[in-house]
C-alpha cells in the first residue's frame, strides 16, 4: 500500500511540474510517427508517416504551431502537407486539444490532388522529464472538397520538447 501511494504522490508531483511548460515564451518542437490511419478507402498495404511540429505558447497553455507531414502509402496515395495549428493544454493534467487548417498535396503515379483540410486533435503530453514528452494523438484530417474520399481518421505517436 505504501508503494501505491508513493507513486501516486511521484505523478502528482510530476503532473503539478509539467504545468509551468505551458507558459506565454515556451518554445515546442515535435517529431511524430503517423500512419495508424482508419480511413474509408480500399486496402492501402504498407502505411507510413513522419510529422515535424513546433512553434511558442503565445499565452499559458495556448500554443500557436507550424506542421509539416509526409506519408508513404504503398497501394494507395502518398501524400505531403503543410499546415497552422492553435492549440489549448489543460495545465492540470497535460490533455491538449488542437484546431488547424492544411494543404495537402496527394499523389499516386500519375494522379496529383490538392485539398484543404480543418484538422482537429486531441492528444496526452506524459512527461519523461523536465522537457521531453511521449504524446499520443488522435486526429481528424476532414477534406474540404470531396469529405467522404478524402478525410482520415489517423493515431500519432511523437516526443515533444519544451524549450
Amino acid at each position: 500500500m505504501k508503494k501505491v501511494l508513493l507513486s501516486l504522490l511521484l505523478v502528482l508531483a510530476a503532473t503539478l511540474n509539467a504545468n509551468a511548460q505551458f507558459e506565454k515564451d515556451v518554445w515546442y518542437v515535435n517529431a511524430s510517427l503517423t500512419g495508424l490511419d482508419l480511413s474509408h478507402s480500399k486496402s492501402e498495404g504498407t502505411n507510413f508517416g513522419f510529422a515535424l511540429t513546433g512553434g511558442a505558447f503565445v499565452a499559458d497553455n495556448v500554443s500557436l504551431l507550424l506542421n509539416f507531414k509526409g506519408q508513404y502509402v504503398e497501394h494507395g496515395m502518398d501524400e505531403t502537407s503543410l499546415g497552422a495549428q492553435a492549440r489549448y493544454y489543460f495545465a492540470t493534467c497535460g490533455v491538449y486539444g488542437g484546431l488547424g487548417m492544411s494543404y495537402k498535396h496527394l499523389t499516386a503515379g500519375d494522379f496529383r490532388k490538392h485539398l484543404v483540410c480543418l484538422t482537429p486533435e486531441v492528444g496526452y503530453a506524459f512527461f519523461l522529464g523536465r522537457n521531453l514528452t511521449v504524446e499520443p494523438a488522435v486526429y481528424y484530417d476532414l477534406s474540404l472538397d470531396e469529405t467522404s474520399q478524402y478525410s482520415k481518421l489517423g493515431f500519432k505517436i511523437g516526443f515533444g520538447l519544451y524549450f
